[in-house]
């Protein structure tokens, strides 16, 4: 993560991206749904069965294919805002989008895109999804009349590789009361009951209309799925701190979309 990098393009109103495309939402309680996404280069953390390697070093060039069917566009880096914006109101026009998504890497890094995309995007119809790994509760803060729904990865040790972030997760949760959220959280063959229980209580605790999905990790980077008989056992785990939790797989993997 640069952040002299970040702070530089912020002074621009500009940002590093990765890539814009339309597309079925592959994770989550709104699976299905068509989405936009906007996926933003950076981020802090560097998870074992991390899906956007990438976002860890800034591409020359990032991948618009703002219209499905389109001509996809290589356009250099880093990218105005108002380009972003332009590029986006383009996709709502020409297609029905219930949600843009902005991702990652990790969104929050880049607060100043979702502040100003946010009255473009609901101008058109559609919602802002905030998909984020929920390290930064104070930069959530900052924009959290631009976010309408949150999805929020929440990091187990043991399966991600990185220290507990239990605290910054609750902290988080806590701020996104009173919006539709959800909480990802990523099954590995090495997760425990005990894993699964403390964070749907946690989760219970900081904002009890969150969804919790409890994910089995697509085996990337060396990571090794739960077998699929210990899925309901996990989730019946959960259900007893949690009323609300889902077993839902990548499909955007199943339907062979990256």
């Amino acid at each position: 993560m640069d952040t002299d990098r970040l702070g530089a393009l912020e002074q621009r109103c500009a940002v590093d991206l990765i890539e814009i495309f339309s597309s079925v939402q592959g994770e989550g309680p709104r699976a299905g749904e068509r989405h936009l996404f906007v996926r933003t280069a950076h981020c802090d953390l560097h998870c074992v069965w991390c899906d956007t390697p990438l976002c860890h070093v800034v591409p020359a060039e990032a991948r618009v294919t703002p219209v499905a069917g389109g001509a996809t566009q290589s356009v250099p880096n880093p990218v105005p805002v108002a380009t972003v914006l332009g590029w986006i109101a383009t996709a709502l026009q020409a297609v029905r989008h219930t949600a843009v998504s902005f991702t990652g890497g990790e969104p929050l890094l880049h607060p100043w895109l979702l502040r100003e995309a946010a009255p473009v995007v609901r101008a058109h119809g559609a919602k802002v999804l905030l998909e984020t790994d929920g390290t930064m509760p104070t930069v959530f803060e900052s924009i959290l009349d631009s976010v309408d729904i949150v999805s929020m990865d929440w990091k187990l040790p043991s399966s991600c590789g990185e220290r507990d972030f239990a605290t910054e997760h609750s902290a988080f949760l806590r701020l996104a009361r009173g919006r539709e959220t959800a909480v990802k959280l990523v099954i590995t063959a090495s997760t425990t009951l005990e894993e699964v229980q403390a964070v749907a209580t946690a989760v219970a605790l900081a904002c009890p209309e969150a969804v919790l999905v409890l994910q089995p990790v697509t085996p990337i980077g060396g990571a090794v799925p739960p077998n699929p008989r210990a899925l309901p056992a996990l989730q019946a785990a959960a259900l007893q701190c949690h009323a609300l939790v889902r077993v839902l797989p990548q499909i955007h993997r199943l339907m062979g979309q990256p």
